[in-house]
């Protein structure tokens, strides 16, 4: 019995001991999570989410982690960085009933056919780690009609026990075929490359084209700016988006010009009414009409006539509007709607810069019509040196642009704006 007591004691002593170990090492533990856990929060924005119904603005931090992303970017100096737009968002706090603001925009990088677009897109996420930044969201996409990866980079705010994301890029990285120079550190090899179609370049010669109608819809216009290519933009006066044409096609670095109506032979048939240059004005008339139209639209570097075929095959109509060309020093192109036009002729007898048009791109709107018609226009350019095309501001045409413009730039013709072509 004296021995049963003193063993049991003995077991009773190790167990606590067991315990006091295990409690000891819960302990550690624990702290080691806790400074752990606490570290991590030095990465989480605590603006008291759900401390209140007071508006919490982010608008700021979200800025400021955008400018963090643009500095990052910039250290490419092969990649190409394109803002596409920022918008305040806003969202309500079901807890509270607080509302949160905070800004977000879209950007696109185009980088070298050589760089990997999965490991462009690691590579970002990587130096934006331990910035107040996180990777939300990460998947192949396509831009614009390129294939792409899509990712949203987000700022972090304590929310109660949890926390919130608040996505402020949504970043698409795609082949700009125009990139040549390697990146050094991400090669196309780190991720399954795609096999593309690059024609070899067969054609010379340079082409202009000429994107009229701009000022009716704004979403073809940003995604022909958005291709990147130099393209010259037509846009008619006194539209419901004339001046937010003008805006995103000077944002994008391209050619603004006027498309100014003028009269076609078929009066009853004129689309822009009481803005219509007509033959049976006076001079005075017709310098006033067109002087309002340059004005509308401020940066604008050239004009072109929607409609006009009656007023272009007119020498005295021409001969006023081009007065006030001169005077506002802009060029003028001969859209070519009729064959006896003499507004190019009439521009280069007054000592104006001018071209006429050569070939028009959309007048089907079949996609594969258009597609055919630019190839066309690529061979004009390349048997003559150089061609001038027109189209138009429509959801197929720009669709059209985007599957082939690659491969247009690609073939060895040269895209130029138009004032590259006047005489």
């Amino acid at each position: 019995m004296a021995r049963r007591t003193t063993k049991k004691k003995g077991s009773g002593g190790g167990f606590v001991l067991t315990l006091i170990l295990v409690l000891l090492a819960i302990a550690v533990a624990g702290g080691i999570y806790y400074a752990a856990s606490r570290g991590g929060e030095k990465d989480v924005l605590d603006k008291g989410l759900t401390g209140g119904a007071a508006t919490v603005d982010l608008r700021e931090e979200s800025k400021a982690a955008q400018r963090a992303v643009d500095d990052i970017l910039l250290s490419k100096d092969n990649w190409q960085l394109k803002d596409n737009g920022r918008e305040d968002q806003h969202e309500r706090m079901k807890e509270t009933g607080g509302e949160v603001a905070w800004n977000k925009r879209q950007l696109a990088i185009g980088v070298p056919p050589s760089t990997g677009l999965e490991g462009a897109a690691s590579w970002l996420g990587e130096k934006i780690a331990g910035a107040k930044m996180v990777v939300v969201n990460q998947r192949e996409a396509t831009y614009n009609g390129w294939d792409s990866v899509r990712m949203e980079i987000a700022i972090v705010a304590k929310a109660g026990d949890g926390k919130m994301n608040f996505v402020t890029d949504t970043v698409y990285f795609y082949h700009n075929l125009n990139l040549t120079k390697e990146d050094k550190d991400i090669k196309e090899e780190k991720e399954k490359k795609k096999e593309e179609k690059k024609p070899a370049q067969k054609y010379h010669g340079k082409l202009a084209v000429i994107i009229d109608d701009c000022g009716y819809d704004l979403a073809p216009v940003r995604k022909l700016v958005n291709l990147n290519a130099p393209f010259s933009y037509a846009i008619l006066p006194y539209k419901d988006f004339s001046s937010d044409a003008l805006h995103v096609i000077k944002s994008g670095g391209q050619t603004a010009m006027l498309h100014l109506p003028m009269e076609p032979m078929d009066r009853s048939a004129m689309s822009e009414g009481k803005n219509t240059v007509l033959t049976d004005m006076t001079a005075e008339q017709v310098q006033n009409l067109t002087r309002k139209a340059v004005d509308s639209l401020p940066g604008i570097e050239g004009v072109n006539n929607h409609q006009g075929s009656k007023a272009t095959s007119n020498e005295a109509t021409m001969k006023a509007v081009l007065k006030v060309l001169k005077e506002k020093k802009l060029f003028f192109v001969d859209s070519s709607t009729y064959s006896k036009s003499i507004g190019d002729q009439t521009a280069r007898s007054m000592g104006i810069p001018t071209a006429r048009n050569n070939i028009f791109l959309d007048n089907s709107s079949d996609e594969n019509d258009i597609i055919a018609k630019i190839w066309q226009a690529v061979e004009m350019a390349d048997r003559n040196g150089s061609a001038i095309a027109i189209c138009h501001a429509r959801p197929n045409t720009a669709d059209a642009w985007s599957k082939v413009i690659g491969e247009v730039q690609a073939s060895g013709i040269q895209l130029v704006p138009v004032g590259n072509l006047l005489k």
